[in-house]
Parts: C-alpha cells; structure tokens; sequence
C-alpha cells in the first residue's frame, strides 16, 4: 500500500511463560485497592451496584474484566478486556497513562471488535521491576500476552509514547500484528527523523561522543560528528525552550481538586475531552471526602534510568498514523505573543518534519485532524472511531 495524506476533521516463581495470573474485575480491584476491605463492604452495600457480579458487568461492556499476565518472573502486566467480537484491538495507553484512560472509548469500539487493552511495567497496577524500560522489552511484553490471550491477527493502537512500543514490535516481531494506528504517537520515537533528531536519543548519543573524545581527542572524525551531533541536539533544546516557555504545566487549584468531577472539568481545559473517572482513581488518591489527592507512583519506576528510546528508521507494518495538526491551544498556553508565536513555531517545524518522514513509509496512511488536542481520542472520540473502524474493515483477513 502506497503512501496516503488525508486532512480531516518477592517470592521465587517458576514461571512458563506466558501465564495468566490473575483474573477480577477491575472496579472491585481498584474499590478494594484504595477503599480496604471494610470500607468496600460499606460500600457494596450503599451502592451494591458498583460490585455487581462480573458476568453483568461484561454484558454491558462498561467495566472491563481484568487480569495479570506474567511477562517475565515477577513482572504481571494488567489487562482489561472490553468483551465484544470479531478483530481483535489491543489499547495502548501513552506515558503516564493506563489503559483505564480508554474506559470511554473501548467500550464504543466493543460493539464492533473485541477490545483489550494493556498497562506497560512500571504503571498502573502493572508490575515496577527495576529493570526492562527498553523499547525492545516493551515491545516484546506486549508480544507475551497477545500470546498469552491467544490473539492472531490483532491491531495495535496506542497513543503518545505507545508509538514507542508499536514500532518496536513491527522491527522485531514482523508479522506478529495485522496493523498498527498511532494516535499521535508518530513522533520520533516511533519514526526517527534524522533532520529533527529526538531530544533523548540525541542526547544519549552526544553523551557517548564527549566520552569517545575524552579518550581521544585528536580524531577529526569524532570532532566532525560531535559538532553535528551537538548542533542537531541545541535545536532540539531551543524547541523544548520555546516549548516550555509557551505553556504552563497543569496545577490544579484545591478547589479543582475538590471532587473527581471538578478536576475532570479541569483537565478538559487540557485533553479537550472528560479524563475517565476510571483513569482518575487508577492516577490519583481519592481521600474519604471524594476529593483527588496525590499522584500515585511506583518508587522503582519513578527511579529508573534505564528508559531507553531507539531509533526507528521504518515501519513496515501496515499502519494509520493519526497526527493533530495544528493542535488547540489548551488553558496553559502563555499570553506572550513573542513567545506564543515561538511555540507555535516549534511544533509546526516538529509536525511538518514527522509528516515529511512518514510520508516516505509505503505501508503507512497518514490522517492530519486541525484543532485537536494531543488526546485525540478524548477530544474527537466519535472522529477517532470513524477512522479506526473504516481502517480495520478495509484491512484484508489473514
């Protein structure tokens, strides 16, 4: 398939991997994980509805079933299934996310595929080893449990850094998935782009040339690339300069945090879209009060250094490449016109560079939507399910 531009609106295990572990609902996992047992019981009887019967939850398609599957020994990855039929579609959740951020959209999706969808290590309720934060291992833990699910011929679709992970798998499992959709996870971490550069790859590699030149000074060659390198990684700075100085970090108010339904409202101002409530208790403490407290966190993962990203130079996997261009301006944005304009600056140098690389993948079929929020899928849902739905009926069986 040719290239296509479209602009629309600690215990020792033995392990026989793969393993499924665990099996539960997840609205009672999360009840009883931030709740405790007696509160969750004062619950089930206040609103016995939230601890319905896992059979009635699946047919509704709402509450997804969940379960842990060990990737590696002592590594459990969540998995929600959505129910529904026919091709499977395996949900990928972008950095700092968990699959829980789908509970709008999956379910809509469920009445045509059967939707699952998949936490990394180090989020969620997903194992944190100290270990494994490689493009490669995400790739290969994803790999683990289509296996374990027994999935054939699925679709990945995955937002921001999902890309990551997605173009991991089409390097090294070719063949494992009938099509990747990036949603808005085409960015150099998915695709490299060697004008552009990426500003953590770029600066992994510079780090290696200074110490190469430590060693040995005197060799042009190494001077030659170093003084490339840098000046490819400066222009990655100044963007992330102009980035940073053109809109505000979300900081919530108290009273923003005064109940989950607040601090949605809040956040629209920034996804252009409803945070599912799902996602909200999964990301945050809800005190007795209802109010959104502290970010929950793994310690291990918070810690890691190993977070490694790699250069991806193709994808030949079949993919749909949904990419927001130009992006809405959220609540953040500064009211500086000098510096409004040098971000608006960096991000259409950025976007038309990702553009210009995927256009060069004969397997991909790029959709720019104008005025969209990086959560495309929260911002333009009913958008975002035309596109995914009319991609994968078209896509051939195997």
């Amino acid at each position: 398939m040719g290239f296509r531009l479209l602009i629309m609106r600690t215990t020792v295990v033995s392990w026989a991997y793969p393993q499924v572990v665990t099996n539960t609902n997840s609205s009672q996992q999360i009840a009883r994980r931030l709740l405790g047992p007696v509160r969750f019981f004062v619950l089930c009887l206040v609103l016995p509805i939230a601890c319905a019967s896992q059979r009635a939850l699946a047919g509704t398609n709402t509450h997804p079933r969940q379960q842990f599957i060990a990737v590696a020994p002592d590594v459990r990855l969540e998995v929600l299934d959505w129910g529904g039929s026919g091709r499977s579609l395996v949900l990928l959740a972008g950095g700092g996310n968990t699959a829980h951020v789908y509970a709008s959209l999956a379910p809509k999706l469920a009445t045509q595929f059967h939707v699952f969808g998949i936490t990394r290590r180090g989020s969620g309720q997903s194992s944190a080893p100290s270990s494994g934060y490689t493009a490669k291992q995400f790739g290969d833990d994803i790999v683990t449990v289509l296996d374990a699910l027994h999935l054939t011929d699925p679709l990945l679709i995955g937002h921001s850094i999902a890309g990551e992970e997605m173009s991991a798998v089409s390097k090294y499992h070719p063949g494992r998935v009938s099509a990747l959709i990036y949603l808005d996870a085409g960015g150099p971490f998915a695709l490299y782009n060697p004008e552009h550069g990426d500003i953590d790859t770029d600066r992994v590699e510079l780090q290696e040339d200074l110490s190469k030149l430590g060693l040995n000074p005197f060799d042009d060659v190494l001077i030659t690339k170093t003084l490339t390198d840098e000046t490819r990684y400066r222009r990655n700075l100044q963007d992330l300069r102009d980035e940073v100085e053109g809109a505000d970090a979300p900081s919530p108010t108290e009273e923003d945090r005064s109940s989950i339904a607040a601090f949605q409202k809040y956040f629209t101002g920034y996804y252009g879209g409803i945070l599912p409530e799902d996602e909200i208790r999964q990301l945050y403490q809800i005190t007795a009060t209802g109010a959104v407290g502290e970010r929950l966190g793994h310690p291990i993962a918070n810690k890691v250094d190993e977070i490694e990203k790699e250069r991806f130079t193709a994808v030949d996997t079949r993919a749909l490449v949904i990419i927001p261009f130009p992006n809405v301006l959220n609540i953040g944005v500064t009211h500086d016109s000098l510096k409004l304009r040098a971000y608006k600056a960096q991000e259409a140098s950025r976007k038309q560079g990702q553009l210009e690389v995927w256009r060069k993948q004969r397997n991909a079929e790029v959709v720019v939507i104008p005025n969209v929020t990086h959560y495309v899928f929260l911002s333009d849902e009913s958008e975002i399910i035309s596109l995914i739905t009319r991609f994968v009926n078209n896509l051939p069986r195997s």
